[in-house]
């Protein structure tokens, strides 16, 4: 079998659960954007990053990206919304990481516009260490080796 077959029936046995992903995470931004976010909400985004890993850990093309949604949605799960809501810095990380996600998945997935997904998996990556790095408090801070940098 080509892999252009094999892509084609990957694209088309997970489009219809994908839109479903897309719908939720579009809700998510909206509340997010309104500062409607809660506990709740978090929970169905670390559910939806959950399934948007395993949507794609079921191809030898994407499966490299898998684990960094779950990493994402444990990090999620750590996350309460009320001290998320204090951070505007880490609201606006998180909207941008979810509409470059709902964006991603509804090109890849629905539009079949293909990007690279390297690119992809690099800037995600790098998009939650920055939400990770916005999230934490001073009481997390690490001091360097006997430096008086405070890094938060």
């Amino acid at each position: 079998m080509s892999e252009k077959l094999v892509t084609e029936e990957f694209l088309d046995t997970y489009e219809g659960e994908v839109m479903f992903l897309s719908q939720d995470l579009e809700e998510l931004i909206e509340k997010l954007e309104e500062g409607n976010l809660d506990n709740e909400a978090l929970e169905v985004l670390s559910q939806n990053l959950l399934d948007v890993s395993d949507v794609f850990l079921s191809s030898t093309y994407t499966q490299h990206i898998s684990p960094i949604f779950k990493d994402f949605a444990a990090f999620i799960e750590t996350l309460s919304a009320e001290k998320l809501m204090e951070h505007e810095e880490s609201i606006e990380y998180l909207h941008a990481i979810l509409s470059d996600v709902n964006t991603y998945i509804e090109q890849y997935f629905i539009g079949r516009v293909f990007s690279d997904v390297y690119l992809f998996q690099d800037s995600l990556k790098n998009s939650i260490e920055f939400l990770k790095a916005s999230c934490r408090t001073e009481d997390d801070a690490v001091e360097d080796d006997g430096s008086e940098v405070l890094f938060l």
